[in-house]
């Protein structure tokens, strides 16, 4: 025979439900928010880029490539600010990782990506030694201020070098990546500065504004549920600041333009490490749990390995790999939340 429920528990289970709802709601709503402010902050920043003279292989490299990873940067820094430090760092892990899982395998299933030029053969190995540095900061637990301030300028360093290799003339005279239906516009297209200044200033004060919105939700979504905040935000805070690759590479794959597709992986991994996790810990210290070093972690150096191949000349990644990419995804987020709860 079943027991009927007193009345107070009722009201529990009711205010528990509410909780978990609102707190999806936030969470819904700071997403839309980023995406939608991401890929504005893109586009204006793409236009003013070409405004100033930039060549397009350049803004692939930099504006494409660190603007998807902007949802990252704010929810992160913000996150960290607040307090949040699971969310901080769970959202820098997760994100690489999902990146290549995800990102690079739907890319491969919808077409098979070959890349040939040169510079993924100086951007990879970078990648790697930049993941090691991860581990390596990681290792005590904690991502002190004087971490991510050598964080932080290693990228500026990492991003003049980078510039400066897409100076070289044999890089300058490979034929430039087609941007059509990617967020950056053709040169061709120029609307006034006047116009995209003021909008690039509203995409970052949307981008802040729903980072908030997010980390709150996660955060309360996580308490209420009893997953902790790093499984969280490795997994749902993580995905949903990845969508923006995540379009981007597909985008790039359906029109075959693999440099696009990959680079954009690498060069957001890149950014997420050095200056997604380097500012977040300029801005408060990260605590992290030691646990991760069982799982996490450890993908995480897997990723960043497997993407060594794509440096040898006119390597494939084929629908098959892709696949397994894809299944490798949902292995590690099930995983991750197993191990959250």
């Amino acid at each position: 025979m079943m027991m009927e429920q007193s009345p107070a528990t009722s009201a529990a289970a009711s205010e528990w439900h509410h909780s978990v709802l609102l707190s999806s709601v936030w969470l819904a709503g700071g997403l839309i928010l980023l995406v939608l402010a991401g890929d504005r902050l893109v586009r204006s920043a793409g236009r003013l880029a070409l405004l100033l003279g930039m060549p397009p292989i350049v803004i692939g490299a930099t504006v494409v490539a660190f603007g998807t990873s902007m949802p990252e940067f704010t929810v992160s820094v913000i996150g960290a600010i607040q307090g949040a430090s699971g969310v901080a760092a769970g959202n820098v892990i997760g994100s690489n990782i999902i990146n290549v899982l995800a990102v690079l395998g739907a890319a491969a299933v919808i077409s098979p990506v070959v890349v040939h030029r040169r510079m993924l053969r100086f951007d990879l190995p970078v990648l790697v030694a930049v993941t090691a540095w991860a581990l390596l900061v990681l290792v005590d637990g904690r991502v002190s201020r004087l971490e991510g301030a050598i964080s932080v300028i290693a990228l500026a360093v990492f991003s003049v070098v980078q510039l400066r290799w897409f100076s070289a003339p044999d890089i300058a005279a490979e034929p430039a990546p087609d941007f059509t239906g990617l967020p950056v516009p053709h040169e061709g297209d120029r609307p006034r500065a006047v116009i995209e200044v003021p909008l690039l200033v509203l995409a970052v004060a949307v981008l802040a504004g729903g980072s908030a919105m997010f980390v709150h939700g996660a955060s309360d979504l996580a308490e209420r549920v009893g997953i902790s905040q790093f499984a969280i935000g490795a997994t749902v805070v993580a995905l949903g600041t990845s969508l923006p690759e995540l379009v981007t590479s597909v985008i790039a794959a359906w029109k075959h333009e693999d440099d696009i597709a990959v680079g954009n992986v690498v060069g957001s991994n890149l950014f997420n490490i050095l200056g997604v996790l380097g500012a977040a810990a300029l801005a408060r210290p990260i605590e992290v749990d030691r646990a991760l070093f069982e799982f996490e972690l450890p993908v995480l150096a897997v990723t960043a390995l497997i993407l060594l191949p794509l440096a040898w000349p006119r390597y494939r990644v084929g629908r098959t790999a892709g696949a397994l990419l894809l299944v490798g995804f949902v292995v590690y987020m099930v995983l991750t939340l197993v191990r959250g709860s």
